[in-house]
């Protein structure tokens, strides 16, 4: 089967289609033929090397963490999957023509949900809405930041904050990542490149602040999110693609009661809650059309060395997807 690997750190650019041996799934384990896949700012960074200590098994390595597919065999123990079944979650090695899951993060896939739709799906809502429901508790008519709101988490986030009755600020750095956030239902959008982010949010909710605040960027952001936030209100930090070193007065977070939370996905205690939501609220939802999932571009494998480098300069609006050329058509 082809996969596309990383053999060795440093250039996106330089990742390889490969023709290696297809795997057997282990004790509770499932394999999938992927009919599509989502690629993520992590695989971009897995091309770094920044997170080899966490679970990788060195080089070369298949990169992709989320797919949907077909079920083409299961291993010793799994329950509740057979062969020919559409299923989509946590995918080890996921830009392949075939992939390893875990069968406890694997969720079967609505019909009315088509494969690349699904595809861009996990990751960016399982961090939403461990962000927003499980974190920060969102409730209706509240005001959420989402910055930056123009990536897959933050358009994600926009759909959320909408669904749950709440009303969402997001930014992006152009003009036209803005109108995009618009159509997606942020009630407000700005270009944070050409405005004040902090005056701008307490202009829009009349000097009060927001109640929630979604920090994707770190660095730069996450001061933004403190100085724009309401007393006792709550911020979730999830990135930091502005940098890992972000500097908040402390005097803020305790003189106004504000709840700060980092989540990492897949270290979380509240994922298996977040994996129940993405199956009971947001699956239905889009197969509702409640929630229609961004998508920016569909490559083939041999496209995804060029998808990286686009995510690198922060060029996409919402996620690209991943369809091997051989779809192992059932």
């Amino acid at each position: 089967m082809k996969a596309v690997r990383i053999h060795e750190y440093g250039n996106p650019a330089d990742v390889q289609v490969d023709e290696i041996e297809v795997m057997n799934p282990g004790a509770g384990e499932v394999r999938i033929r992927v009919k599509a896949a989502g690629i993520n700012n992590s695989d971009l960074q897995s091309t770094y090397g920044k997170y080899k200590e966490y679970g990788y098994r060195g080089l070369p390595h298949i990169l992709g963490q989320e797919a949907a597919g077909v079920v083409d065999a299961v291993g010793a123990g799994v329950t509740g999957f057979t062969p020919g079944m559409r299923v989509v979650g946590h995918v080890s090695g996921a830009f392949a023509e075939q992939a390893i899951a875990p069968a406890g993060e694997l969720l079967i896939l609505p019909d009315r949900v088509d494969f690349e739709v699904a595809a861009s799906l996990p990751i960016a809502y399982l961090t939403a809405s461990m962000a927003l429901i499980h974190q920060a508790k969102v409730m209706p008519g509240e005001w959420v930041l989402i910055h930056p709101g123009s990536g897959g988490v933050g358009t994600a986030a926009i759909q959320l904050v909408q669904l749950l009755g709440a009303r969402a600020i997001a930014t992006a750095g152009s003009a036209a990542k803005v109108e995009h956030l618009r159509k997606l239902g942020a009630e407000q959008a700005f270009d944070y490149s050409k405005t004040d982010v902090v005056a701008q949010v307490l202009k829009i909710t009349g000097e009060a602040g927001v109640q929630v605040a979604l920090d994707g960027g770190g660095q730069v952001t996450l001061p933004h999110c403190l100085n724009a936030i309401a007393n006792q209100g709550r911020i979730v930090s999830y990135g930091y693609v502005t940098g890992i070193e972000a500097t908040i007065p402390l005097i803020k977070v305790i003189g106004r009661n504000v709840k700060l939370y980092g989540i990492a996905l897949w270290y979380n205690e509240d994922y298996q809650a977040s994996l129940a939501t993405l199956r009971d609220l947001v699956l239905p939802a889009v197969a509702e059309g409640k929630i229609k999932p961004a998508i920016d571009q569909v490559v083939d494998l041999e496209g995804v060395g060029e998808a990286l480098l686009r995510i690198e300069q922060r060029g996409i609006m919402g996620k690209i997807v991943v369809v091997p050329k051989n779809s192992f058509e059932v």
